[in-house]
């Protein structure tokens, strides 16, 4: 015979409501960054006065249930943030990247031969004897069926042509391009700040760090010197 083993699951603290109503919804707003005295308020704590909600606010965040909840949900919101992020750069990336190759495929047209005038040609030729039809390979939009759902995501809109066919239009590279450098911060202000600061001299650098120093109204001993290499014995 076999013995069953039992395993023990723990869950993590303050995943699980609070059994209090009140202090659950207290939790959840605290979570979502709304004051003491707001969240006590919304959570049906009563209109008081703010320094008495704020005190029956803290009373309730003495409770380790409380903190715990409002610790877990606040991670939870912020992984939920990061996750939708990463959603979007991905989503961003696959536009900047994307192929037009990839929307289009050959077809053979086939056209009726022309035949000449020339009995010399005619005769040379037989396909124009039997009056065959020549192919040849032209460039047309793949039909939406047959993409991808990840490729059909890459297209913002589609036109019809003459023939009936949906043409795509891409989503915009250069647009793609403008939100993934805002989102990465490249060229923003802080990158063109710092840029700034390492093409200052030393001197230019101390003279600024004591223009900003004068205007906070803080004294400061900015003297710097360089380090002299040491004298070999002679």
């Amino acid at each position: 015979m076999t013995k069953s083993t039992s395993v023990l699951v723990t869950s993590s603290p303050g995943s699980r409501p609070i059994n209090n109503a009140k202090r659950e919804r207290y939790a959840r707003y605290r979570a979502q960054a709304l004051s003491r005295i707001e969240a006590y308020r919304k959570a049906g704590g009563g209109a008081i006065k703010d320094n008495v909600a704020y005190i029956a606010a803290m009373q309730w965040e003495k409770n380790q249930l409380v903190r715990d909840r409002i610790a877990y949900l606040t991670k939870q919101a912020e992984e939920c943030i990061i996750e939708k992020r990463q959603r979007i750069e991905e989503r961003l990336w696959a536009i900047h990247e994307a192929n037009i190759q990839d929307f289009f495929t050959t077809e053979d047209d086939l056209n009726p031969t022309e035949t000449g005038n020339n009995p010399a040609e005619i005769a040379n030729n037989p396909d124009q004897q039997k009056g065959a039809v020549s192919s040849r390979a032209r460039v047309v939009p793949r039909p939406l069926t047959e993409l991808d759902p990840e490729t059909a995501k890459l297209i913002e809109d589609v036109t019809i042509d003459s023939k009936g066919r949906l043409i795509p239009r891409l989503c915009s590279k250069t647009w793609a391009n403008a939100e993934l450098r805002k989102m990465l911060n490249i060229g923003g202000q802080k990158e063109r700040e710092q840029t700034d600061l390492s093409r200052l001299s030393d001197a230019e650098l101390i003279q600024r760090l004591a223009d900003q120093a004068k205007e906070l109204g803080i004294e400061i001993d900015l003297n710097y010197s360089f380090v002299q290499p040491k004298k070999s014995d002679e």
